[in-house]
């Protein structure tokens, strides 16, 4: 009898591979989709929720489209200035409810080291008649010294020798109502006339503004002409005042 030892089992030292890697896709796809199962279970209920979700989201766009209207179009004046700081009232609210302050501070901020110019604007709300209806509706008034631009605007510098006249205006193109034949008339160099407060005026120009959610346009004149039509206010009550400083540095005298 012959006694033979058991065999032991052999073992691999291979390792184990591993799973293939599912990719993103078909991880998706092996799930339950609970989420969407529970959607789809009751169709109106989707279609209401959706509805109610992109309503809300209309107005929110809606909101915001008339909160950027309102910022832009009452700023339009403002942000043309050219001036590195504007003076205004205590009680300044925006331009179309300004208080006004004394024109001599002007003269006293002239008097301060660093200051190139300081000089008057003035700015109030009028009620004109339209020439093209004959309708009344509210503008905002600009007056300024000719001599020293108070705006940006190419096309309001460029028209301000034709405000030396008396009582001559530049108008606004963009203001709301009815106005393609002012426009074609004056653009072809033809003087328009209309009144203010009962006082005649005449349109010899043109520039590109902007509607606000206070008036309908502008109209811009000089700072002679402006107090002609408020005679009881005295000139030396200014709206804003514009001061531009010296761009070179202050040297001290020590």
């Amino acid at each position: 009898m012959t006694l033979t030892k058991p065999k032991s089992p052999v073992t691999s030292t291979e390792p184990t591979p591993r799973p293939a890697k599912r990719s993103f896709r078909q991880a998706l796809r092996d799930r339950t989709p609970l989420g969407w199962l529970q959607l789809k279970k009751n169709k109106g209920r989707l279609m209401v929720a959706i509805a109610g979700i992109g309503f809300a989201d209309l107005l929110m766009f809606a909101q915001l489209g008339i909160q950027a209207a309102l910022f832009d179009s009452n700023t339009l004046l403002n942000r043309g200035m050219d001036a590195d700081i504007i003076i205004r009232s205590a009680q300044y609210r925006d331009l179309n409810l300004a208080d006004t302050l004394p024109r001599r501070r002007l003269f006293q901020i002239k008097d301060i080291p660093g200051v190139q110019s300081a000089e008057p604007l003035y700015v109030s709300s009028v009620v004109w008649k339209n020439p093209q209806t004959r309708r009344r509706t509210q503008l905002t008034l600009v007056g300024q010294n000719l001599d020293r631009p108070a705006f940006t605007f190419d096309e309001i510098n460029q028209n301000l020798d034709q405000l030396k006249q008396p009582d001559s205006f530049l108008f606004d193109r963009l203001s709301r109502g009815e106005y393609k034949e002012v426009v074609a008339q004056v653009a072809a160099g033809q003087s328009v006339e209309t009144e203010i407060d009962r006082r005649t005026i005449e349109v010899v120009g043109l520039f590109s503004l902007g509607a606000s959610f206070a008036t309908d346009g502008t109209i811009v004149t000089s700072q002679e002409n402006f107090p002609a039509l408020f005679p009881d206010r005295s000139p030396g009550q200014i709206t804003l005042g514009l001061v531009k400083s010296n761009p070179e540095p202050i040297r001290s005298k020590c």
